[in-house]
């Protein structure tokens, strides 16, 4: 009869335990949730399905959940793309033209409104499996072209690196060095200023 006792707490200890565990869902959400500012330097590869590389690119980026992020490629070509959680710019020098989005159109369906930051509602949307230390997120939904998303975190728990895997099995992977939390940030850094001259193609 006490053997049976025993047996019996055991098992409803483990129901319990089982019950309370994280997700791997509800451990990436806490993760992110402690990146509430950051700046980092980035590298870029862009690998094909067939495991060629296709083009390189560094930059700074510097992030503000929720909304916020300064997203500057330095090399090979500049290109700037700056959000304030509600109007997304693109800017390219190169062809002389910055064009407008509304933010949530721009990320909605896609991983990045959970780096950017997302709510409840949101993340919903995802699948997040944990998969030898990274975390894989898929959109349930499968109505984008960037369908999964991997997050590596170092550590301290700074995101090292992230990668965006499209359809069509492309691979985008940003490797993240000098990461530090963002600070003496003005209050218009996420605001872009349109350049005289420049073409505009405003999507709002």
């Amino acid at each position: 009869m006490k053997n049976k006792l025993i047996i019996a707490l055991t098992l409803l200890w483990c129901t319990l335990s089982a019950a309370h565990a994280q997700t791997d869902s509800e451990l990436l959400q806490q993760k992110l949730a402690k990146v509430s500012t950051m700046q980092a330097d980035f590298s870029q590869q862009v690998i094909s399905a067939q495991g060629d590389l296709i083009q390189q690119s560094v930059g700074k980026l510097t992030i503000a959940r929720p909304g916020n992020f300064y997203w500057q490629v330095t090399s090979p070509d500049e290109e700037l793309i700056v959000s304030n959680g509600v109007d997304m710019w693109l800017y390219s020098p190169f062809i002389e033209q910055v064009t407008i989005m509304n933010f949530s159109d721009a990320i909605a369906g896609t991983p990045f409104a959970l780096l950017s930051g997302a709510d409840a509602s949101e993340w919903q949307n995802f699948d997040v499996q944990q998969k030898e230390g990274a975390f894989v997120v898929a959109n349930k939904q499968n109505k984008v072209n960037a369908n999964q998303f991997t997050f590596v975190f170092d550590k301290a728990d700074h995101i090292s690196q992230f990668s965006v895997k499209e359809a069509q099995g492309q691979t985008s992977t940003f490797t993240l060095s000098n990461n530090k939390t963002a600070s003496n940030l003005s209050d218009d850094f996420f605001e872009f200023e349109i350049p005289a001259g420049i073409e505009i193609d405003d999507q709002r």
